[in-house]
C-alpha cells in the first residue's frame, strides 16, 4: 500500500497509521533527505529480522538507527564523546551517521553482530514525525539488496510491491546515503562518504579524520555499503571522464551532466540520461538514472565527477555499481 503524504507538513493521521504498523512489529518504507528507508522498531528483534528477510540482506551487514532527538541517542549508546556531540549538533538533522558503542538495549541483529551501532537524525519532516511516534527506527535503504537505492516511492514499489506500507513524499533531495563515521576514537574513520565531507567534519570536530574504504575479506562489516554488492542495475555499467572514452559505434546509454548533451546529440547509437548541471544534481539523480537505464537494456556509461565535495561520495557509489553490474553480467 502506498500512502501519499505531504513532505513538509505530514498529515498526522497518516503518520499514526504508519506508526501503528511499526508498533505492531511490521516494516514501513519512509522518505528521508538521502534515500527512502525500510524501517522497523530498532529494539524489536523480530521486526528487524523482517527487514533482512525482505531485502535479502546478509545478517552481518549492520543497520543505521534513526532518531528524532539527540536525547534518544543516550538510550542506545554507552558514551558520546564531546567532540562527537558537537558535530552531531552541527549536522543533525542531516546526512551524517555516527558509530558509537552500543548498549545491550540495541539487539545484535540491528547492529549486525557488532559492539557498535550507527545512529543518525534524518532531515525530513515525514521521517522525524514517524520516529517521534514510534521511537528509534532501524532502517537501511528500501530496495532489494544489491539494487540501486530508491529516491522515490515508485522505486520502492518496483522492488517490494504491496509487501510493505510505503509513505510517498515525493523524491528525496540529497540522493546519496549518509556519511558514516566512527567517532569512538581518534582519528575518526569515514567508512562511507556522503554529503558531509571529511573537511566539514575536521573543521567542526577539531579532529583528524581519515577514509577507510576497504575491509579485510573475512573481516567484520563496520558500516553499511562496505562489503557486499551495492547499487547495481541489471545492465553492465562502465565509467568515463571524457567523451573520447565512449565506444564510437556501440548502442549505449550515457548518464552524464548536461554539458555533454549537445556534444552527444544527433548520435543515433546513444540514449542520453541527464544528471543535471553539477555534482549535487548528479548525486540526487544517479540512482534514478541507473534504474532508468535498465529500461533500455543497453550497456550504460556513467560520467565520473571531480574528486571533491559530494563528488567523492558519488564516485564511490558509481564505482561500486560498475563493478557489481559487470560481475552480474559475466
Amino acid at each position: 500500500m502506498v500512502l501519499k503524504v505531504d513532505p513538509l507538513k505530514p498529515e498526522q493521521s497518516l503518520i499514526r497509521k504508519a506508526c501503528q504498523v511499526l508498533l505492531d512489529g511490521f516494516v514501513v518504507a519512509f522518505p528521508t533527505e538521502t534515500v527512502y528507508g525500510l524501517g522497523a522498531i530498532a529494539t524489536n528483534e523480530e521486526a528487524v529480522r523482517k527487514i533482512f528477510y525482505l531485502k535479502g540482506r546478509p545478517t552481518d551487514n549492520p543497520l543505521i538507527v534513526h532518531v528524532s532527538d539527540l536525547s534518544q541517542v543516550y538510550d542506545l549508546v554507552t558514551e558520546v564523546p564531546e567532540k562527537a556531540r558537537k558535530v552531531m549538533e552541527v549536522f543533525w538533522p542531516g546526512p551524517l551517521s555516527v558509530i558509537l558503542q552500543a548498549k545491550e538495549t540495541v539487539p545484535l541483529v540491528t547492529r549486525g553482530g557488532l559492539e557498535s551501532v550507527a545512529i543518525r537524525m534524518p532531515a525530513h519532516p515525514v521521517a522525524l514525525s514517524l520516529i517521534r511516534c514510534a521511537g528509534p527506527i532501524a532502517a537501511p535503504s528500501a530496495n532489494k539488496s544489491g539494487r540501486p537505492s530508491p529516491t522515490t516511492a515508485e522505486h520502492v514499489y518496483q522492488d517490494f510491491g504491496d509487501d510493505v506500507l510505503i509513505l510517498d513524499a515525493g523524491p528525496t533531495l540529497v540522493g546519496l546515503e549518509s556519511t558514516v563515521v566512527d567517532v569512538r576514537e581518534e582519528p575518526w574513520k569515514i567508512y562511507r562518504p556522503g554529503a558531509v565531507t571529511r573537511e566539514m567534519l575536521e573543521a567542526h570536530g577539531h579532529v583528524s579524520v581519515e577514509y577507510v574504504g576497504k575491509i579485510e575479506e573475512n573481516g567484520a562489516v563496520p558500516s553499511p555499503g562496505m562489503k557486499y554488492r551495492h547499487y547495481a542495475p541489471n545492465v553492465p555499467v562502465f565509467l568515463f571522464r571524457d567523451v573520447d572514452e565512449l565506444p564510437p559505434n556501440q548502442d549505449i546509454t550515457v548518464i552524464a551532466l548536461d554539458g555533454l548533451a549537445s556534444i552527444l546529440s544527433g548520435k543515433p547509437n546513444i540514449i542520453f540520461i541527464s544528471l543535471g548541471s553539477d555534482q549535487h544534481s548528479a548525486a540526487a539523480r544517479i540512482y534514478m538514472a541507473l534504474r532508468q537505464a535498465e529500461q533500455f537494456g543497453r550497456t550504460a556509461y556513467v560520467q565520473l565527477m571531480d574528486e571533491e565535495g559530494i563528488g567523492i561520495a558519488y564516485n564511490e557509489r558509481v564505482r561500486k555499481a560498475a563493478g557489481a553490474s559487470r560481475k552480474l553480467a559475466n
